[in-house]
């Protein structure tokens, strides 16, 4: 018959054990807290918030793609480069592990850009010069799509003199049709129809002109390359909510195995049969 087994055996076990489970218990905390805060090197951690530009190149303007771009190897190797920090072959997966770039919630061009180091001044240039490079190499994109936009917008413009030019002298032709003595009725209305024809036409492209100048000015005035919404600053203290993870888990951990050590040794303790 298989005995059973209550609640109050239970508590009974933990109660009677308690200085075992408890030993245990701050053994794995003091362990966790030398390795976290004696041992473990402290780590600093940098951040910025980057807004993206709105111009047509989807490389540059892209969440994703960006964020692609700046954590590639190539372009950390350039970072590196810049600083010269000695980063060894073997530490550069390390190193790329500790940045992080995310899009922010909710926005469709902003970005997140952080980097933890060991020391808190790398972090900052580290995320300082990640932005530079990707600033600097999408001048060029960005001002040849402003380019495009100025010459169209000149282009539209000198169009638009020359309608208004041909307007003006439609106009004055017009006028001299309806002055015009001695025409037979018939051949003047028709001259009259096909000017007035012609003057429509004249108007609906240049409303069509002015419509496009409207959208490139208003596009130039909307338009915006990068620009770094919040500056990386140098961090003054350590990022403690590692270490307080670890202590966290360690003492969880001890918890755990204090009481399954309780339960082993009553359960050595009664005798076979």
């Amino acid at each position: 018959m298989e005995k059973e087994i209550y609640i109050s055996d239970i508590f009974r076990i933990l109660w009677k054990e308690r200085y075992l489970i408890i030993c245990i218990f701050m053994i794995a905390l003091l362990a966790a807290c030398v390795v976290s805060f004696v041992i473990m090197s402290p780590t600093y951690k940098a951040s910025c918030i980057v807004a993206l530009g709105n111009y047509g190149d989807p490389i540059y303007t892209s969440q994703d793609l960006a964020a692609s771009i700046m954590l590639s190897d190539e372009y950390l190797l350039d970072v590196i480069e810049q600083l010269s920090f000695e980063v060894p072959q073997d530490e550069f997966r390390a190193f790329q592990k500790g940045i992080d770039i995310a899009p922010v919630g909710g926005s469709s061009n902003l970005l997140y850009i952080s980097a933890e180091r060991e020391n808190g001044r790398e972090c900052m240039e580290i995320v300082a010069t990640i932005v530079g490079l990707f600033v600097e190499r999408s001048e060029d994109s960005y001002n040849k799509y402003t380019k495009i936009l100025y010459d169209d917008l000149a282009s539209t413009q000198e169009r638009l003199n020359f309608v208004e030019r041909d307007l003006s002298q439609t106009h004055e032709a017009l006028v001299e049709l309806s002055n015009a003595p001695g025409d037979p009725m018939s051949e003047n209305e028709l001259r009259v129809s096909r000017t007035l024809d012609l003057l429509n036409s004249q108007e609906s492209r240049r409303s069509s002109l002015l419509d496009h100048e409207l959208a490139l000015q208003t596009q130039l005035t909307l338009l915006r390359h990068q620009e770094v919404i919040q500056e990386a600053r140098e961090p003054v203290a350590p990022i403690e909510s590692k270490r307080l993870l670890i202590v966290a888990i360690a003492g969880m951990l001890g918890l755990m195995i204090g009481i399954l050590v309780a339960f082993l040794r009553e359960g050595l303790r009664k005798p076979v049969g």
